[in-house]
């Protein structure tokens, strides 16, 4: 495990990606998940690192979400996160 968290540190480390995505209508910059995966692959790769990304949309009662689990690897070590994100069908663009 120790060898697989020194690389993930080394490739956070040199991740440059930067917020060159712009939403006019609430005026902020932001950078999208395949701006971040377009800068992280080529770290992945020099660090000898693997990622996996799945996504399941769920729902409870009329509530609907989704839920994505990443997980790097090295070896037959391995860390994961996961996260949700709320889904309102009646909203139109972005949050």
């Amino acid at each position: 495990m120790k060898e697989l968290q020194t690389r993930l540190l080394k490739v956070q480390e040199e991740l440059k990606a930067p917020k060159n995505q712009r939403n006019n209508f609430g005026k902020y910059n932001y950078r999208s998940c395949e701006d971040i995966l377009e800068a992280v692959k080529p770290l992945l790769v020099k660090h000898g690192l693997l990622i996996t990304i799945a996504d399941q949309v769920h729902e409870i009662g009329n509530y609907m979400y989704v839920e994505s689990t990443v997980v790097v690897s090295y070896e037959n070590d391995r860390i994961a996160a996961t996260a949700q994100a709320g889904i309102d069908p009646n909203r139109k663009g972005m949050d």
